[in-house]
């Protein structure tokens, strides 16, 4: 069976300037910005290791696509061979909310395999993505890579400067007993940190990789509701609402969004020992 011992999830953001005449002086213009999350799952064979890259435009969607390819490997683990062939579509659509799909259409994940892209869910800005990826081949990526693969997409320029920055944000441990993870929270300009292990009921009977990811996109999306209902209400508290696009229908539905994520991880604490971290986070 194959085992993944380590994970660690980056968010990373890449910009990409030129130097250029603005006006009668000269000065910076930004080329390429690029936020995303980043996972790296090495897919173990027998006689080749296979890098998987995750991709996502949150932290939330990125796990739970790690959860996805977790379990494909785990039921078969030739997926590598031909993992264009499953239907990832399908699957991430299910499991895409209803609140994600119509107020975060900017959402997206992508699978990239030793470099080649096996499956994005989005289209704007992916181009950049991609070609990072085919010249990082799984590997880690560098300021050399994205001054490449920028020249690559909008062209061949002397004057790119690049400026990559990837901070650890997520880190599973899988330990004999429980499975353990690190979050990094950055919140009102502020980091704070906080831990999740989950406790296997027996040691033949441990609890699956891809629930315990699914339980920490869960919580890391309660907090992102949470952080933006807090937001709204301070928003309506100084009467500053309406110059916003944020609508009476779209504060309903993230109060059920919060509802249901929480609804899901209060089942999971009362079906399995959880335990937190300092404590466990305030999600009020």
């Amino acid at each position: 069976m194959a085992e993944f011992d380590n994970l660690t999830l980056y968010r990373e953001k890449s910009t990409v300037h030129r130097f250029a005449e603005l006006g009668d002086s000269d000065g910076e213009e930004q080329v390429l910005e690029i936020r995303s999350n980043r996972l790296t799952i090495p897919l173990k064979l027998a006689d080749r290791t296979f890098n998987c890259v995750i991709r996502g435009q949150n932290m939330a969607a990125t796990l739970r696509l790690t959860g996805f390819v977790v379990d494909q490997f785990r039921r078969d683990p030739g997926m590598v061979h031909d993992a264009k062939d499953i239907d990832w579509e399908s699957l991430w659509s299910r499991r895409l909310s209803t609140y994600e799909s119509t107020y975060n259409p900017a959402t997206w994940v992508s699978i990239h395999l030793d470099g080649e892209e096996v499956y994005s869910s989005g289209e704007d800005g992916m181009e950049v993505i991609h070609e990072i990826e085919n010249l990082a081949g799984g590997g880690d990526v560098s300021d050399t890579i994205i001054m490449e693969a920028s020249s690559n997409v909008v062209g061949a320029l002397d004057d790119l400067v690049v400026e990559h920055d990837s901070q650890t944000a997520f880190v599973f441990t899988a330990f004999a007993a429980y499975h353990r993870a690190a979050v990094l929270e950055r919140k009102g300009g502020k980091t704070g940190s906080f831990a999740i292990s989950v406790y296997h009921p027996t040691p033949k009977k441990p609890i699956r990789l891809s629930y315990f990811l699914g339980l920490s996109a869960d919580i890391l999306e309660a907090l992102t509701m949470t952080e933006f209902l807090q937001r709204v209400q301070s928003m309506i508290d100084d009467d500053s609402i309406s110059s916003t696009p944020i609508t009476p229908p779209q504060i309903a539905a993230a109060r059920n969004r919060k509802k249901d994520l929480m609804e899901q991880i209060t089942s999971f604490e009362a079906a399995q020992k959880v335990t937190y971290r300092p404590e466990r986070p305030t999600f009020t």
